[in-house]
């Protein structure tokens, strides 16, 4: 499976230590240039050597060119970089392999599935690698945990409850 990548999900799974959980769940990992710049904006971050190296290494940087639908996407007050990740992953759409959008922005979210474009989030990814056993539940706990204590992620407390849930039932 192919991941188109937006910017937010990079940069909260490098924050919590789990970049690396990307190149080990989908065979190749794309975004765009304007999420690369969004990502490596700020230096004086902890985790941007770490996230500078998944450029280098994995995480490939493809432009859409369906610009139109780029524009008609910002024209809906889309981020330009989740506009270029949903357009990338439309573009993406009628090639072979399956492919999923890791986006977190829920009105960007709600036009990908308009899109009819496959989409999971930050959650969705630390969950996934608990679901293929590449992280044990207590490390999935741990990192569900200092996402929401010491980053600016958002999650309700229902969702919160929830993935609590899935985790506590998961067999390991």
């Amino acid at each position: 499976m192919i991941a188109i990548i937006n910017a937010s999900p990079i940069i909260y799974l490098g924050k919590i230590g789990a970049i690396t959980l990307l190149p080990k769940l989908f065979s190749r990992c794309y975004t765009t240039t304007i999420v690369k710049k969004e990502v490596l904006g700020d230096e004086k971050v902890p985790e941007f050597l770490i996230l500078e190296e998944c450029f280098s290494d994995w995480l490939t940087v493809k432009n859409p060119s369906y610009k139109q639908l780029i524009k008609r996407l910002e024209d809906l007050q889309i981020h330009s970089g989740e506009a270029s990740i949903i357009a990338l992953g439309k573009e993406m759409q009628e090639k072979a392999e399956e492919k999923i959008i890791i986006i977190d922005d829920l009105t960007a979210r709600e036009i990908a599935r308009t899109l009819e474009l496959k989409i999971t989030g930050t959650l969705g990814i630390i969950l996934k690698a608990l679901h293929q056993r590449l992280i044990m539940k207590k490390e999935c706990k741990y990192f569900l945990q200092f996402l929401i204590e010491n980053t600016t992620f958002k999650i309700s407390t229902t969702m919160f409850s929830k993935i609590l849930k899935e985790i506590d039932e998961f067999e390991s």
